[in-house]
């Protein structure tokens, strides 16, 4: 259930990007099958990379990585809350990015 929350809230924030600028890139992938299945989205951006990766049983792991010194902008990890909204949990990811949602 909260992989499906994931994968839709997903493509609304790859939606409302392609609208925004070109030099952001967003790449969703799934995994394989299996007890616990992830998807994580991959994010580029001009001065930073991150990604978030969220398992069907809730838990989920968020990076983001200044390219220029290869040092952590943001780390963040835990279990969603159902019901929680996830724009509000992942805002301070894409800030580290410089992303505005």
């Amino acid at each position: 259930m909260m992989l499906r929350r994931f994968l839709d809230w997903t493509q609304t924030v790859r939606a409302d990007r392609a609208l925004g600028p070109k030099n952001i890139d967003m790449r969703l992938t799934e995994s394989e099958p299996s007890a616990n299945p992830s998807a994580r989205l991959d994010v580029d951006a001009p001065t930073a990379i991150g990604r978030i990766t969220v398992w069907e049983s809730g838990d989920y792991d968020a990076e983001a990585i200044d390219l220029q010194t290869e040092r952590s902008l943001y780390t963040d990890r835990g279990t969603l809350q159902e019901g929680g909204e996830m724009s509000k949990k992942f805002s301070p990811f894409f800030e580290a990015l410089g992303i505005a949602l």
